[in-house]
């Protein structure tokens, strides 16, 4: 088959969740003899046609910014990548498209190619927000939720993340027959082989985009408290973002410099992996995960169990087994997350036995599956019978 995938941001020149399945679903499908490309901004030097890692990278455009000052998603951006996605149409003739659900409006012009071209267009659908829309936007959240609402009927099958977000997508009225889960995975082997920078140097270490919703203040205010048992408890905060240099602030004001210790963005991943094998335990605190999380199983393989918040567009609780491979707690509360992350490094037997259970957790969730059941998909929309 020739497939292309269209996503605004692109792994491995930006590193965030939804750039990285695709990166590692494509990797895969073009080892097996597929023709992969991928349409998304120019995020890399050189032309705007470049392959790397057995894979076709297309700029649509130049590197846009992703974020509004703010830190939530540029509305800007958004737009003007939809229009840039209108190149598109120029392009050869794929048997099958798969579009990352963000920023939305790119599925309009791949929408019109896919008809003009009588191609099929799948979507990766990440979460949805429903009336979480009202809290983001205002009152410009009806529009958001229109938006939702309308797109999400646009592609011919819709893959979601998590069981969560199959679910929401239900509620927001699109037909069973339509969308099928298909969970985020990892490469569980390569991240098993992986050797820690210094065995259980750190206590908490927590990865990812330093943005609003991910709630590293809620952490860092969780980590005062938790001083007040543990002195000399270490944080390791991995990732790069908006919220950096106030997060950064913060650390000083609570009295944390000794503790909390910031690394910025790391260009190989095996150096994340490391950092991460080197500490106790885990820590998300995100409220907008859409169900599924990369970083959730990746924790897991590398041994550590997950504290996260239980939240509407949080990650899907029933990825965490209490208790084994990790915990939920009931609300964004620093107090909360505070007395778990005690309890846990104040009892190492325990803690030792979630880090086994959360190995064992983590073995069900490999890209190669993964990329199994997206390949079955894409035949199956494509008429095209299976060997």
């Amino acid at each position: 088959m020739k497939i292309a995938f269209v996503y605004d941001a692109v792994y491995p020149f930006s590193k965030g969740g939804g750039e990285r399945r695709i990166y590692e679903i494509a990797t895969r499908l073009s080892q097996r003899g597929h023709e992969v490309h991928i349409f998304g901004m120019k995020q890399w030097e050189g032309g705007r046609n470049i392959q790397k890692d057995g894979l076709h990278y297309h700029g649509l455009c130049g590197s846009l910014e992703l974020y509004h000052s703010s830190g939530r998603r540029s509305i800007r951006e958004a737009i003007l990548f939809g229009l840039y996605s209108m190149r598109l149409l120029g392009s050869e003739k794929f048997d099958i498209v798969d579009c990352g659900q963000w920023p939305y409006f790119h599925l309009l012009p791949v929408r019109l190619y896919a008809w003009l071209r009588s191609v099929k267009m799948v979507v990766s659908w990440y979460e949805v927000w429903g009336s979480h829309w009202y809290k983001y936007l205002g009152a410009f959240g009806a529009f958001g939720l229109a938006v939702e609402k309308l797109f999400c009927r646009i592609p011919d099958k819709l893959i979601a993340v998590s069981e969560m977000t199959r679910c929401d997508l239900l509620t927001l009225g699109v037909r069973s027959d339509r969308v099928i889960m298909v969970a985020n995975g990892i490469d569980y082997a390569h991240i098993r082989s992986i050797q820690a920078v210094e065995e259980r140097r750190y206590d908490v270490v927590c990865t990812g985009r330093l943005k609003n919703h991910k709630n590293v203040e809620v952490l860092l205010r969780a980590i005062a408290i938790a001083k007040q048992a543990l002195p000399n408890i270490s944080v390791l905060i991995i990732g790069e973002g908006p919220e950096r240099a106030d997060l950064e602030r913060l650390t000083q004001e609570l009295g944390l410099t000794e503790n909390v210790t910031f690394t910025g963005g790391l260009a190989d991943f095996d150096d994340v992996l490391r950092l991460m094998k080197s500490a106790r335990l885990f820590v998300n605190a995100s409220t907008k995960e859409g169900g599924g999380s990369i970083t959730l199983f990746e924790a897991n393989a590398c041994g550590l169990p997950v504290i996260a918040v239980r939240s509407p567009c949080g990650i899907d609780p029933s990825l965490i087994i209490e208790g084994k491979n990790g915990y939920m707690v009931d609300d964004l509360n620093g107090n909360l997350i505070s007395d778990k992350i005690v309890e846990l490094l104040q009892n190492p037997d325990l803690l030792r036995h979630n880090s086994e259970a959360a190995i064992v957790s983590a073995a069900q969730f490999d890209w190669q599956e993964i990329t199994n059941l997206h390949e079955k998909i894409y035949l199956n929309v494509c008429g095209i019978s299976q060997a």
